[in-house]
């Protein structure tokens, strides 16, 4: 009876050692997956911020007094954005 119940016990901790070992497996899998994607995905981001740039320099080559203005038009924009942030802040701490 002692001798069925540890070869029970041995049995079960083969099955749980061979299927921690197919889990192991299976997630060494998925992780290869996953970097070889995340790979190929910085690879398309770079070839794509690259085309990017090529078609900013075309265009700023092609029609410089409208980049300038561009240029120009959110220059203002933005410093008009920061002032009017900074007013707020300054009123809203109950500075003058």
């Amino acid at each position: 009876m002692e001798s069925r119940s540890i070869e029970n016990v041995t049995d079960a901790a083969n099955n749980l050692a061979h299927e921690v070992s197919k889990a192991k497996v299976l997630i060494d899998d998925v992780l290869e997956d996953g970097k070889r994607k995340a790979g190929r995905m910085l690879k398309r981001g770079v070839v794509t911020a690259e085309d990017c740039v090529e078609d900013t320099t075309y265009f700023i080559k092609r029609h410089p007094w409208q980049s300038v203005g561009a240029a120009l038009g959110l220059g203002a924009c933005v410093g008009l954005l920061a002032g009017w942030l900074t007013m707020r802040t300054c009123q809203t701490n109950g500075q003058s």
